[in-house]
């Protein structure tokens, strides 16, 4: 995972939606939560929301208050996530 410009964006490794939840789980395992964003630009949409219900879920179980922070190329991916019902998501600009 790699730094951006933007404070405390990482940007996953990989494109496949399955490596990419596990990547985020050993973060989500090693740190706060609140620290940083992911960027999941780079994947499509049907990918980024299957990343996020999963990680959203994982998030959940271990931290319930807390919020995971994510970028994605289109505002769209808010559309389907409301649909879903995920509060512990926070779309960033």
């Amino acid at each position: 995972m790699r730094k951006s410009n933007f404070k405390n964006l990482l940007y996953l490794n990989s494109s496949n939606p399955n490596l990419a939840v596990k990547e985020v789980r050993k973060i989500l395992s090693k740190s706060e939560i609140s620290d940083f964003a992911i960027d999941l630009s780079g994947m499509n949409i049907l990918d980024a929301v299957k990343v996020l219900v999963l990680t959203s879920s994982y998030l959940y179980k271990k931290q319930p208050e807390e919020k995971l922070k994510f970028k994605f190329s289109s505002g769209d991916i808010n559309n389907i996530i409301s649909v879903l019902a995920l509060k512990n998501l926070e779309f960033v600009a």
